[in-house]
């Protein structure tokens, strides 16, 4: 084995310390995911109606179940970096990372393909007055097309975590939440777009 492939396949030392540099803000990106559906939901309260925040908050189980399926790649993806960079074989990790990103594209644009029986059979399984089905299914519609970047966002995540920059990670939820409560203020407030304003922002 090369020198510099040994070095880098060199275990480090496993302390307190570098335990909780990665571990940390895990822990903090963890405790803002909340923050994303509290926004939306306080933003869209706004409209002074009752059928919107409960479509907001429907469309947004569905999606979350939808999107859920796919949350291997975050686990599957960490378990395999971690393992590459081990062996100090960084060709593999960025291939790892490569390939959890197509995979994620392609089960998005699986979603938006499937978007009509998937939609139809949650709402068979979770049914909704009339209108709230109805704005539901406007907000599903215009948020599906984020779908390959919803999942991809496991992917790339489960890789910052088993290459240690967990503070990407951080960085990376708070800065959707940040751009979220942004854009839900300007178009739900702002332009009046409603729930499909919620939508477009999240």
């Amino acid at each position: 084995m090369p020198e510099t492939a040994r070095a880098a396949a060199a275990p480090r030392a496993i302390t307190h310390r570098r335990v909780l540099r990665v571990a940390l803000p895990i822990v903090v990106s963890n405790a803002t995911i909340p923050i994303l559906g509290a926004v939306d939901t306080g933003v869209v309260g706004q409209l002074g109606e009752a059928a919107p925040i409960g479509a907001v908050g429907i469309g947004a189980i569905i999606l979350a179940g939808f999107y859920w399926v796919f949350g291997f790649l975050r686990m599957g993806t960490s378990g395999l970096v971690a393992q590459a960079q081990g062996a100090g074989d960084m060709a593999e990790v960025a291939a790892h990372l490569s390939r959890a990103l197509m995979i994620a594209t392609g089960a998005g644009l699986a979603l938006i393909a499937l978007q009509g029986p998937l939609v139809a059979a949650a709402f068979l399984i979770a049914p909704a007055s009339p209108e709230v089905e109805a704005l539901a299914r406007d907000y599903l519609t215009i948020r599906i097309w984020g779908a390959p970047a919803a999942i991809a966002v496991y992917a790339l995540t489960g890789w910052l975590i088993a290459t240690e920059r967990t503070a990407g990670v951080l960085a990376l939820q708070l800065w959707m939440n940040g751009a979220n409560a942004a854009l839900d203020l300007w178009f739900v407030l702002g332009l009046g777009w409603g729930v499909g304003g919620v939508a477009v922002a999240t």
